[in-house]
């Protein structure tokens, strides 16, 4: 349940922020996004995914913790296909989480 009701909020959290920005706060995020693939972002650590979104990887690794509900001892030296093997999710969800945790830090 709780991981609907973050999803939810993450979407109107998007929906809120598209409708209400003008088009330099658009330039301002695509500074921001990070192009990689997949493939890629699976052979990273927490710390390595935090460093190129450039957050707090502590925050990354609970709000990562908590959305997939792991059970596991994970540091932010864990390779997210490690984490992947307690809980197979996509990649594209902690570019999303990445994202919503830098959008954050910024307002």
């Amino acid at each position: 349940m709780n991981k609907i009701i973050f999803l939810i909020g993450i979407f109107i959290l998007v929906v809120i922020t598209g409708c209400a920005s003008d088009q330099e706060h658009d330039d301002e995020l695509h500074d921001h996004s990070i192009e990689i693939e997949g493939k890629e972002m699976k052979l990273l650590t927490v710390q390595e995914v935090a460093d190129l979104w450039e957050i707090d990887s502590e925050v990354l690794l609970s709000t990562i913790i908590i959305e997939f509900d792991l059970k596991g001892n994970y540091t932010v030296d864990t390779v997210l296909e490690d984490i992947r093997e307690e809980y197979p999710f996509s990649p594209a969800i902690i570019k999303d989480i990445a994202e919503e945790i830098k959008i954050g830090v910024e307002s």
